[in-house]
């Protein structure tokens, strides 16, 4: 941890983020010194938290042949498994399948992954937040950047994939950079909202595993949409299905449906509103709930 702490000092943007104690300050601040001080700085603070989620990967795969790659092989042979075992269950072509699966499920484990991580942010950046002053978003973005950078170690799966079943790029598969920066937009306000929830109440945590268990099997990723006819309620109320669906639909070559780009931008809009109200209203209260 000491590393850690160091690296955080070398990496600080000194003339944006002070290095002071973290009960230091006026006793009352207004809202629009809070945001400046938590959102804005934590986005101007990008060294100190793309440092922190890299340590964390090489904290995690230290003395490891492969590092990080490892996930990308046994989601790889997981994948695999999986297609074959289920394309024949559900009688789709693997053709289709594979693709299907191998970009939902890439998707899905990035963002349940935040998901579960963000519960631990501030636990685990516990000893830094009582010693240095930085914006509690800085320990948010720490762990989508480390969740990120372990998507993109994984999404390289759909390239042999891709390789293998012929699925050739068109002009809407870049489609799938917008999806992807609105999962990105809209993971870091769940994992905001959740890290300071957890922070709080410490039952948090068991549920958000539980119920990120429970969205896998009633979200599109293992089954498709059409497998429902026309019972498709309950994908089309389902928010994550929209969202994995704006980057699976591109990268398959297909332009995802309008409502899925709404659901996305209403999300990412009303959510990230919310997640800062209570970041403002909360702030202050965190290190003392640590």
């Amino acid at each position: 941890m000491l590393m850690n702490v160091q690296d955080v000092k070398r990496a600080l943007p000194t003339n944006t983020v002070p290095l002071v104690p973290a009960m230091s300050g006026p006793a009352a601040a207004t809202t629009t010194d809070i945001v400046a001080a938590e959102i804005f700085d934590g986005f101007r603070a990008w060294r100190v938290w793309s440092v922190l989620g890299w340590d964390d990967i090489r904290q995690r795969y230290r003395r490891s042949i492969l590092g990080p790659f490892w996930i990308t092989l046994s989601m790889g042979v997981f994948i695999l498994v999986l297609g074959v075992i289920y394309s024949r269950l559900f009688h789709i072509d693997p053709s289709t399948y594979m693709p299907y699966l191998s970009v939902g499920y890439v998707v899905w484990g990035f963002i349940s992954s935040v998901a579960n991580d963000s519960c631990v942010a501030f636990h685990e950046g516990s000893r830094i937040i009582k010693q240095i002053k930085l914006p509690f978003t800085t320990y948010v973005f720490r762990v989508v950047c480390r969740n990120f950078i372990v998507f993109l170690h994984t999404i390289v799966i759909f390239v042999p994939v891709a390789i293998y079943f012929k699925i050739m790029p068109t002009w809407n598969t870049f489609l799938a950079i917008p999806g992807l920066f609105l999962v990105v937009v809209n993971v870091t306000w769940v994992a905001a909202t959740l890290a300071i929830f957890s922070t709080r109440y410490r039952d948090v945590q068991p549920i958000v595993g539980t119920i990120v268990q429970l969205m896998m099997f009633a979200t599109p990723i293992m089954w498709s949409v059409s497998s429902l006819g026309n019972e498709t309620l309950i994908a089309e109320i389902n928010p994550i299905y929209h969202l994995i669906e704006i980057v699976r639909g591109p990268m398959l070559g297909a332009a995802p449906e309008l409502r899925s780009w709404l659901v996305a931008c209403g999300l990412a809009t009303v959510g990230s509103l919310l997640a800062a109200a209570l970041l403002v209203s909360k702030a202050r209260r965190i290190v003392f709930w640590l």
